[in-house]
């Protein structure tokens, strides 16, 4: 019984370990080269930076790895204080998860608000430049971000299509053709395409449901994460109180 309790608490150290190894090499790969993956994509012509988000997985990773190992040794050494430590910072990263859980969830209608501005800010722009001709140029980076916007989530315009047909306009930015290829386009940011393939629902609305389903993702791979921590506090917890390891 003692010699499977062991390999409990290793086995739990090791899938620590080898999460936070994972995560240092998969960040190591995209700050070196994370540009070459937007590559073929509609992503690839204007700027995209994943430091925010890889910077911070690797902080955990590290930290993921370091734990793992100490209670890897804790539990192969016989070292009761190792687990000890293991089992705090396994803790302290447990409820640092649910305070971001818990705070991620009250600021996530803030979160959606700033989305929202942003996108509607950028539409307002290119509707200038390529409806009501108030502006005489717009850079290629932003029409591609709008068009490849609309592409990617299958929709068009704020609110509805409607809101490209102003002044006696009859065209629709390429973006919101079913047909585009996401490459050639007019210069003047808008294009024929038939209303069969024009993209029936606002972007608005899109938006919103593509951060709904990815906060839920998110809970998700959270509450996960955070339910196998528990469980290896527990494995720790168990291996200490059955006197397999001396202090």
């Amino acid at each position: 019984k003692q010699w499977y309790q062991r390999r409990v608490a290793i086995t739990a150290g090791v899938v620590v370990s080898v999460a936070g190894a994972v995560m240092l090499i998969v960040g190591g790969v995209f700050l070196a080269k994370g540009y070459e993956f937007f590559d073929g994509t509609d992503m690839e012509n204007y700027s995209v930076s994943v430091d925010p988000v890889v910077i911070p997985m690797m902080v955990m990773g590290g930290i993921l790895l370091l734990v793992g190992l100490i209670g890897c040794a804790g539990a192969c050494s016989g070292k009761g204080g190792l687990l000890n430590v293991y089992f705090v910072i396994i803790g302290l990263v447990v409820i640092a998860e649910l305070v971001v859980l818990i705070y991620g969830y009250i600021k996530k209608d803030d979160v959606k608000e700033a989305m929202e501005d942003g996108v509607t800010q950028l539409f307002i722009e290119y509707y200038s430049f390529a409806v009501e001709k108030n502006i005489t140029s717009l850079s290629e980076d932003k029409i591609l971000a709008v068009n490849s916007f609309q592409r990617v989530l299958g929709c068009c315009g704020i609110d509805k299509p409607s809101y490209w047909l102003a002044n006696k306009n009859t065209k629709y930015p390429p973006g919101c053709c079913a047909t585009w290829d996401g490459e050639n386009y007019d210069k003047t940011g808008l294009q024929d395409c038939p209303e069969a393939k024009v993209y029936k629902v606002g972007c608005r609305e899109q938006t919103n449901s593509v951060l709904n389903d990815l906060g839920i993702i998110i809970i998700i791979i959270i509450l996960a994460v955070i339910v196998f921590e528990i469980f290896c506090m527990i494995a720790a917890c168990i291996a200490k109180k059955n006197d397999y390891l001396s202090a």
